[in-house]
């Protein structure tokens, strides 16, 4: 009976990273690092698998009860495999609460898992950039926070119309269900899940939803969505909302001005985010194209997170931005450079007897950080250009016959297509001086 083969395809929802789509992932990462370490984040990281417990205290319903990857590891303790950053972050600051010199300010871009659908944006397994601060009271956290996530879109090379922000509070949405509605917290706590899923489901649906959540009141649909359309001028006129956070919230979007993001940031009460843990501002930042429109990334405040490990209380505010959406955002807006050249030298090799040399003057281009392929095989000229030329090479090193009794070699630019005969030395010159352009 013939052996039947392994499946080659990946697991649904995962991707293979293939040297091409590794040289992107790269860039996307030290884009995003670039632009972190320079607001003075430090990066860290914390373990793949977490005790399940971790993520019943906090994160939402949906994901703990049908999208976390968990089971019983054979000390017979529950465990998950981590669907967020936030809860680890939060558990390693209280570790070393005392110890860590305020502000924290930590990012990290970990691999994350979530059993979900697959779709545009969305898959099984993802990288998010995590960045978190903690110990700032004031909004001047929020507008760091808000800054720094716009300058990441505008490293990228991103137009200031290619993408919105949309910022509400968390309190807002509990004193208008509470006060305003005076729904019950279970109540008020189903009306949440339900915005936070209004823009995936039809109106019917939601309108079906509400109904039965609030039975006793016909006009909530109409309440709602009053609050849903309101502005930071119109508010006021909502019932239940208290001065105190009409007032934060007004102060906010002055600040905003005077930062120069008043035309990109927006009040939206309308932003809710799935996770239980936020208590403050929240916000999500949308891509703007008909192609792509959809959101990007998003986070908020969160004070009680550091509580569920210490008797210490500690504010933190910080925000994800995943891999996946990113790419699609920049695809979405032709920001994506060519990788084709991201290769440097190669140096055929035309005799046998001319490897160890090959070899040596590989180890002089390495040493000035060049990165270089030497071939182990000797074959013909044409097959080996081809080769190169099919791996993105800019340079091609050769040392035919001729070569080797001059003592000299040619230099190949295959981007311009010119031939240079050079001593190794001024070979070696040109290619850091290209290279420095």
């Amino acid at each position: 009976m013939k052996e039947q083969k392994l499946t080659t395809e990946n697991y649904k929802g995962t991707r293979d990273f293939y040297p091409e789509d590794m040289r992107l992932r790269n860039y996307l990462f030290s884009v995003m690092k670039d632009v972190v370490r320079s607001y003075g984040y430090e990066e860290y990281d914390g373990p793949m698998v977490e005790s399940l417990d971790l993520y019943r205290a906090k994160t939402g319903e949906e994901i703990v009860g049908k999208q976390i990857y968990n089971f019983i590891d054979k000390g017979d303790r529950e465990v998950a495999i981590r669907p967020e950053m936030t809860p680890t972050v939060a558990r390693m600051v209280a570790k070393k609460l005392r110890e860590l010199p305020r502000p924290i300010r930590w990012f990290s871009i970990p691999n994350l898992w979530r059993y979900e659908q697959p779709g545009h944006g969305r898959l099984r397994e993802h990288w998010q950039l995590n960045v978190d601060m903690f110990g700032v009271q004031s909004s001047r956290a929020e507008l760091e926070i808000l800054s720094l996530a716009c300058d990441i879109l505008f490293a990228f090379g991103a137009p200031r119309n290619s993408f919105k922000v949309t910022i509400s509070h968390r309190s807002l949405l509990d004193e208008f269900l509470l006060d305003g509605l005076k729904v019950s917290p279970n109540q008020a706590h189903e009306v949440s899940k339900i915005l936070d899923k209004k823009n995936k489901i039809t109106q019917d649906e939601y309108v079906a939803l509400v109904s039965k959540t609030i039975p006793n009141d016909p006009t909530a649909v109409s309440k709602i969505d009053l609050f849903l359309n309101a502005s930071v001028d119109s508010l006021k006129q909502i019932p239940g909302i208290k001065e105190e956070t009409l007032s934060t919230i007004t102060g906010l979007f002055e600040d905003i001005k005077t930062i120069g993001l008043g035309d990109i940031i927006h009040f939206d009460p309308s932003v809710v985010r799935g996770f239980d843990y936020y208590t403050g501002f929240i916000f999500e930042i949308f891509d703007t194209s008909p192609q792509n429109k959809r959101s990007l990334y998003g986070g908020g405040r969160y004070d009680n997170l550091i509580g569920l490990f210490s008797n210490e209380e500690l504010t933190g505010i910080g925000f994800g931005l995943g891999d996946v959406t990113l790419q699609n955002f920049l695809t979405a807006h032709n920001l994506l450079p060519s990788f084709a050249n991201d290769s440097t030298v190669y140096i055929p090799l035309l005799d046998d007897s001319s490897f160890a040399e090959n070899h040596n003057f590989a180890k002089e281009l390495r040493k000035e950080k060049i990165n270089v392929e030497v071939s182990l095989v000797s074959q013909k000229m044409g097959k080996q250009l081809s080769y190169a030329e099919k791996k993105g090479y800019r340079w091609i090193l050769l040392r035919g016959e001729d070569e080797i009794k001059s003592g000299s070699v040619t230099l190949k630019d295959m981007a311009t297509r010119n031939q240079y005969t050079f001593s190794f030395s001024e070979a070696l010159q040109k290619i850091k001086e290209e290279l420095s352009k």
